[in-house]
């Protein structure tokens, strides 16, 4: 692997009914020799208020059903964010990211627990040069299921 510039994407995603939301982020370019590793995540509100202030958000490589908790044991989660400011006093919002993970396709944002609204998202990655081999190996690491 061979390591290039950094590059953000950033957006908002928007929480209706339900508290869940999903989006996809990057869709693929078709060159599978260059891939995304995800340095930084971070989500928060765009008006603060006591239902905006506690979420789950969840970084993933492939779709994953509406709604669903973070789960380490599923491969194609790889970043988490998690803010429950009122019930356990924690903010800023715990983030933790899996750094083996390389995005060559689509990455998704899911949203669980989330108040209505509409959230930011900055995510920060490292352009990474894939040899063949490589790229493969995180194609299927995409798709694949613990």
């Amino acid at each position: 692997m061979k390591f290039g510039k950094l590059r953000t994407l950033r957006g908002q995603i928007e929480v209706t009914g339900g508290g869940v939301a999903r989006k996809n982020i990057i869709a693929s370019d078709g060159l599978i020799n260059f891939g995304l590793r995800i340095k930084s995540f971070v989500l928060w509100p765009a008006a603060i208020s006591a239902a905006s202030t506690v979420y789950t958000s969840i970084l993933s490589l492939d779709t994953i059903p509406s709604g669903s908790l973070p789960n380490a044991g599923d491969n194609r989660q790889f970043a988490w964010v998690e803010s429950d400011a009122f019930t356990n006093n924690v903010w800023p919002p715990i983030n933790v990211i899996d750094p083996d993970h390389i995005v060559n396709r689509d990455l998704f944002i899911s949203m669980v627990g989330a108040g209505t609204g509409v959230y930011n998202y900055l995510i920060e990655a490292q352009v990474v040069e894939l040899t063949d081999d490589e790229a493969i190996v995180t194609i299927i690491k995409e798709t694949s299921q613990s």
